[in-house]
């Protein structure tokens, strides 16, 4: 039996990995030469899990992050973890990486312009499709700042000029990600980019000399199909991605790493689609899609100043977010409120 992959990103790489480990022969495709950079911020939060998710991932050397300041409005809270938080390097190096690792462990890789894939089984990674294949989706601004002085803090800015969304600072080794992710539709974001590098460097945190950034689309929603007789959805072409933090590269790997299953031990399409809802699942739902950015700003406002005073509930977010655990914040939040 042969696999198709196309898309050599982290999903494709991951499940081409897994899949030549398997004994399965693997033709791994993209259509354009590695390293490559893509729009993305670049962080791999809850390394740990990473790490023993993924064991051929443990000697990447990215930056490990403990600490994060979460603002919106007039409110800000700081918050320091023992364990990290995050994991950020480029993404050029990582996709590098993630590849080579699939080549080492059998997989077949070539550039293919406009490949034509045949076969019994296909394997879909080539990210994000058109908007309308999501019921809800987003967008993203982003990009890697050289920078002189290392940062060791994750900015995290809710509803910046009324955003439905967030703004963020992942810092890296030599460089600052800056980007944006909101959900749709949203105007004027290109010049409120700007405006939240005006605020980063107003605060003496970053001086960016030449300002760009780079475009995407994000899913905040699974695809209206996962699947056909011959072809697999895997990682953003599947919409895995976590609508409250737009996190997709662990759920992208994971997807692939389930996918590989799937073909190796000969289950079919319907159980993938299970198994992914089953080990993910609860992290691709969100209520906040639906709000109206007025209620979702005022919110965040609110979870914001509860975390700034309370040391529990701060821990409990903050630990949410960067996913190393998942708990109910509703419940906390409410009480918080009525205090």
């Amino acid at each position: 039996m042969k696999v198709t992959i196309l898309g050599a990103g982290p999903a494709g790489s991951t499940a081409a990995y897994y899949l030549a480990k398997g004994g399965i022969s693997v033709e791994l495709i993209d259509r354009v030469e590695f390293p490559r950079d893509k729009p993305c911020a670049g962080g791999l939060f809850n390394p740990l899990l990473f790490d023993n998710e993924f064991p051929h991932t443990k000697n990447f050397p990215g930056k490990d992050l403990f600490k994060a300041h979460f603002s919106c409005g007039n409110y800000s809270f700081n918050f320091e973890s023992k364990v990290p938080l995050m994991r950020t390097s480029l993404r050029s190096d990582f996709d590098q990486f993630l590849l080579n690792k699939a080549v080492e462990a059998g997989a077949d890789f070539s550039i293919q312009k406009n490949p034509s894939p045949a076969g019994k089984c296909i394997i879909d990674a080539t990210g994000a499709k058109k908007i309308q294949d999501y019921p809800r989706a987003g967008i993203c601004l982003v990009n890697d700042f050289p920078v002189t002085e290392e940062i060791d803090t994750v900015y995290i800015h809710y509803g910046y000029q009324g955003i439905k969304g967030y703004f963020w600072l992942y810092p890296k080794h030599g460089y600052a990600n800056i980007g944006v992710g909101a959900y749709l539709p949203q105007k004027g974001i290109r010049s409120l980019y700007n405006s939240f590098i005006d605020l980063l460097e107003k605060k003496a945190i970053v001086s960016i000399d030449k300002r760009s950034c780079n475009t995407k689309i994000i899913p905040f929603s699974t695809a209206k199909s996962l699947y056909s007789e011959s072809v697999l959805k895997i990682g953003d072409a599947a919409g895995f991605v976590r609508p409250g933090t737009g996190e997709g590269i662990f759920f992208a790997m994971l997807s692939g790493k389930i996918a590989a299953r799937s073909i190796i031990e000969n289950k079919d399409f319907a159980w993938y689609e299970d198994q992914c809802i089953h080990e993910f699942g609860i992290y691709l739902k969100s209520a906040a899609v639906g709000f109206p950015t007025t209620l979702l700003n005022k919110i965040m406002q609110k979870v914001v100043k509860v975390g700034s005073k309370d040391e529990e509930f701060k821990k409990r977010f903050s630990e949410n977010f960067f996913r190393l655990e998942h708990c109910r914040l509703g419940a906390s939040l409410v009480k918080n409120i009525f205090k």
